[in-house]
């Protein structure tokens, strides 16, 4: 019934996570996406981080002359950008008014 509902406790977005600088594991295995870097759901950013994970592991790739050097690079470009998405979805966790200014106020 709607009163069971509304007795439930409020339910909060999961934490937002950063997996490491180290976005490689061996010289053939890369994670992208979500993996490294999860954000709030209404930012609209998963996807578009993740497609441009793909393009700099292609770049990558296509500018060094093995898998290790490819792995290596893609994780040392996208670390510092995926730590960043992780620490703005936190920020922009803030519970009361200093939540609301710190999402409104970088819009405006």
């Amino acid at each position: 019934t709607m009163e069971t509902v509304a007795k439930k406790p409020p339910s909060f977005l999961p934490s937002f996570r950063y997996v490491a600088p180290r976005l490689h594991q061996g010289d053939r295995t890369v994670i992208l996406g979500d993996a490294i870097h999860t954000v709030k759901p209404y930012f609209g950013l998963g996807a578009n981080s993740a497609l441009e994970d793909v393009q700099i592991l292609k770049r990558s790739i296509e500018s060094t002359d093995t898998m290790k050097e490819a792995t290596e690079s893609f994780s040392k470009e996208r670390a510092d950008e995926s730590r960043a998405l992780v620490q703005i979805s936190r920020e922009l966790d803030r519970p009361g008014l200093l939540g609301v200014l710190t999402f409104i106020v970088p819009i405006v």
